[in-house]
C-alpha cells in the first residue's frame, strides 16, 4: 500500500513534465549552483578556508531536505483525500510515502552533487561519513515530526500553510546555511543557537569538511529537541487522525 502511494506520488509530481523525473534532480542542482556562484565571489577565508562550492553544498543539502520534507508532509493528507475511502489508506501512510520519496530524492541529489564536485576537482568526500549519516538521520526524524505537526495545524487553521511558506526563506538565512556560525558576532550567537537547524547544519558540516569545527553545536540539544518534536507530533496525529480525514 505504501509502495503504491509512493509510485502515485512519483507520477503525480513528475509525470506531467517533459523532462519527467529529471526535475527531481534539476531543481535542487540549479539552486545550489546559483548559490555557489553568488557566494563563491567571496574569498575562501569567509568560509573557513573551504571552497565555497563545498561549503554551500554541505549546508544547503540538509536545509533543502528539511524544506522538502516539511512542505510535502504538510499537504500529504489534502493531496490524497480521495483515497481515504479505502480502509487500507491512512493519513500516516501518506506521510510515510512522501517521506520515503523525499529521502530517495535527497540521497540521489547528494550523490550526484558530490560526484559533480569531484569531477571539477573539489574535495567533496565527507571526512567523517558516520557523523554526516547520524546528523542526517536525526534531521530526518526532526523534519518528519515537524511536517506532521504542520499538517495537523493546517487542518485546524488554514493560515498555517501560508505561514510556513512565508517563513521558509527567513529560516534558511538564520540557520547558518550560507555562512559559518563563527562569523556571527559572539554576543548574538546564543540567539541563533536556539534554532535546532543551526545545530543540524553545523554538525553535518563539521562531519563533511575536514578541519571544520563548530564547538557550540550540540548533539544533545539537537537530539533532545527532535525527540520532543517526535513525541508531540505522534500525540497530535493520534488525537487528530480522524479529523484529518474528515477535513
Amino acid at each position: 500500500m505504501t509502495f503504491g502511494l509512493l509510485i502515485r506520488e512519483l507520477k503525480t509530481r513528475f509525470g506531467s513534465y517533459r523532462l519527467g523525473y529529471a526535475w527531481a534532480l534539476i531543481d535542487p542542482m540549479l539552486m545550489i549552483s546559483l548559490f555557489s556562484v553568488v557566494f563563491g565571489m567571496r574569498s575562501q577565508s569567509g568560509f573557513g578556508d573551504v571552497p565555497a562550492q563545498v561549503f554551500i553544498t554541505a549546508g544547503y543539502l540538509p536545509f533543502m531536505f528539511f524544506n522538502k520534507v516539511v512542505t510535502q508532509l504538510k499537504s500529504a493528507v489534502s493531496a490524497n483525500m480521495g483515497l481515504f475511502c479505502y480502509r487500507q489508506v491512512t493519513p500516516f501512510a501518506t506521510f510515510i510515502a512522501r517521506f520515503i520519496l523525499e529521502a530517495i530524492i535527497g540521497l540521489v541529489v547528494g550523490c550526484v552533487l558530490v560526484l559533480g564536485l569531484l569531477w571539477f576537482g573539489f574535495n567533496a568526500i565527507p571526512s567523517d561519513p558516520l557523523q554526516v549519516i547520524l546528523g542526517y538521520f536525526i534531521l530526518m526524524i526532526f523534519s518528519f515530526s515537524l511536517g506532521i505537526i504542520f499538517c495537523v495545524l493546517g487542518s485546524l487553521f488554514k493560515e498555517a500553510d501560508k505561514f510556513l511558506n512565508l517563513m521558509m526563506m527567513p529560516i534558511m538565512f538564520v540557520s547558518c546555511v550560507m555562512y559559518p556560525l563563527a562569523s556571527i558576532p559572539v554576543q548574538y550567537q546564543h540567539w541563533f543557537l536556539w534554532n535546532p537547524l543551526v545545530h543540524s547544519v553545523e554538525l553535518i558540516r563539521s562531519g563533511w569538511i575536514a578541519g571544520y569545527v563548530s564547538p557550540d553545536a550540540s548533539w544533545a540539544y539537537f537530539t533532545s529537541v527532535t525527540l520532543v518534536m517526535l513525541t508531540f507530533a505522534m500525540s497530535c496525529y493520534r488525537l487528530s487522525h480522524r479529523r484529518l480525514i474528515a477535513s
